[in-house]
């Protein structure tokens, strides 16, 4: 249990987290995770089989019949307790973020007061609670029958989260699952769940009792088995598009609830009349923050009319500013991709555009970083003109550090090309007009919509709205976890 001291080089194989306790998996079969800035092991990851999800399960049903019971406002308590334990070891946890990751510490450290933003929001459970109401004598002709509805807590949530944010996307359900009156169990991205692993302490250290939060590391196999126990009422899933819908399908299949969050293309439509220098440098920020690994991160930039000639040298000289290195060093303004696989796809798509008549204004592949960090899994930024609308790198996610450029004449063909994208997170427009920003919130066909800012990141207290291929479900996350964790029940009652 070499990781449960803290941050290190090296954390050993990695513990299963089950009925208050860490715990080894019943395995033989282990995975390599990463310091991806260093291309070096960092932990080994097992596969938790059938009988460790069984053991977590089991853990979290048992601690659900005692855990539903107590009231609401006893159960807010150990949140309080575990906020304040997060706050004091926020560095250390923005460390192990950024090493695993390959984020930088910059970014491991926003990653936890989002975090922290998530513990916040579900603390106001008891005020969305007020909504419920009693209504005295409504039946006609039968005056004394009284109607109430009341939320009930369902029984065990399976969360599956991805790569990207290790701590935040799983606390984005966890407060508001637990403190609900539900147990749950987490099953971090296998590439890199150190953070989440040592995480888990904080809930045994906050009081929580055992079984109450629980997490088995493993791969796509152990989400499997999760999603098709009968004893896992919903599941959560974040990810990519494909295995969302297959999450969701399959776990609709089985009568369970399902919030899936997908994969997006989130276009960013430049005008002639934006402010330069901020809309540059924040647009710049938005593509390259992260690597482009974040599902909000922007995937298009449309540029409109004089928008390119006005604009592009601007452009191109803000993205050379861009420090790639490593994630560890404060000076650095993106870090690595998150395994060398990670880099060859993104690599392949920069490839295939270019096969297609794409122009690289700027060519990251050749990018390099000091002989110390020379097995790191580093993509400088690139930018690519004579994009057309239809070729892949303007069609589908890349997940990297890729600046995609379409041109178009108008407001309402850049609208149209935006809108003609298979994905629905979000839509973003930099201009100094009033009109267009209005027609492009009205008209952008996304769920977070963004005037002069590149990431349309949502606060806890709003949903986060996706829509087509970018949301499977009816559902969103945030706020509306009070319906996805609760249930609705309407008790009528007749005294004589």
């Amino acid at each position: 249990m070499v990781f449960l001291k803290g941050f290190s080089d090296n954390y050993g194989k990695l513990l299963n987290y089950v009925g208050g306790e860490y715990v080894e998996a019943d395995t033989d079969r282990f995975l390599q995770s990463y310091d991806p800035g260093l291309g070096k092991v960092v932990a080994e990851v097992p596969v938790s089989s059938k009988r460790d999800v069984e053991n977590a399960i089991s853990n979290a049903l048992e601690a659900f019949s005692k855990w539903s019971n107590i009231p609401l406002i006893e159960r807010i308590q150990y949140l309080i307790k575990l906020r304040m334990l997060i706050e004091e070891k926020r560095e250390e946890l923005a460390l192990m973020l950024a090493q695993n990751v390959g984020k930088t510490i910059r970014e491991g450290r926003g990653e936890i007061q989002r975090t922290l933003e998530a513990i916040d929001s579900a603390l106001g459970v008891p005020h969305m609670f007020m909504t419920v109401r009693k209504l005295m004598n409504i039946a006609r002709g039968e005056p004394e029958i009284d109607m109430e509805m009341v939320r009930e807590p369902l029984g065990v949530f399976a969360i599956i989260s991805p790569f990207n944010f290790p701590i935040m996307i799983p606390m984005w359900f966890i407060p508001m699952a637990i403190t609900l009156g539900n147990t749950v169990i987490v099953k971090p991205s296998e590439l890199d769940p150190v953070p989440i692993t040592y995480f888990m302490k904080f809930f045994k250290d906050a009081g929580y009792p055992d079984g109450v939060v629980n997490l088995v590391n493993g791969d796509s196999s152990t989400s499997q088995l999760l999603i098709e126990h009968k004893n896992i009422v919903g599941v959560v899933f974040v990810g990519s598009t494909p295995v969302a819908e297959k999450v969701y399908s399959q776990a609709c299949s089985k009568g369970k609830r399902a919030l899936c969050q997908a994969g997006a293309k989130n276009p960013v439509v430049l005008m002639p009349d934006a402010a330069p220098e901020q809309s540059i440098d924040n647009i710049v920020s938005g593509f390259f923050d992260m690597a482009g690994q974040r599902c909000l991160a922007p995937g298009l930039l449309i540029m409109v009319g004089e928008a390119y000639d006005k604009f592009i040298d601007m452009l191109l000289d803000r993205v050379r500013k861009v420090k790639v290195g490593y994630q560890l060093l404060e000076e650095t303004d993106t870090g690595p991709l998150v395994t060398k696989k990670a880099k060859e796809r993104v690599v392949g798509m920069i490839e295939k555009a270019l096969n297609q008549g794409a122009k690289a204004l700027l060519d990251g592949r050749t990018y390099k970083v000091g002989e110390k960090y020379s097995e790191g899994f580093y993509l400088g930024p690139t930018v690519l003109d004579n994009v057309s609308p239809d070729m892949e790198i303007a069609r589908e996610e890349v997940f990297g550090p890729v600046m995609p450029i379409v041109r178009a004449s108008t407001f309402d063909e850049a609208l149209e090309i935006a809108n003609s994208r298979d994905y629905g997170n979000t839509g973003t427009i930099y201009t100094s007009s009033g009109k267009y920003a209005r027609e492009f919130a009205r008209r952008m066909n996304a769920g977070n919509i963004a005037i002069n800012m590149a990431v349309a990141q949502p606060n806890q207290f709003f949903p986060f709205p996706g829509r087509k291929k970018s949301f499977y479900g009816v559902l969103h996350g945030q706020t509306d976890a009070l319906d996805f964790f609760t249930d609705r029940k309407v008790i009528m009652q007749r005294w004589w």
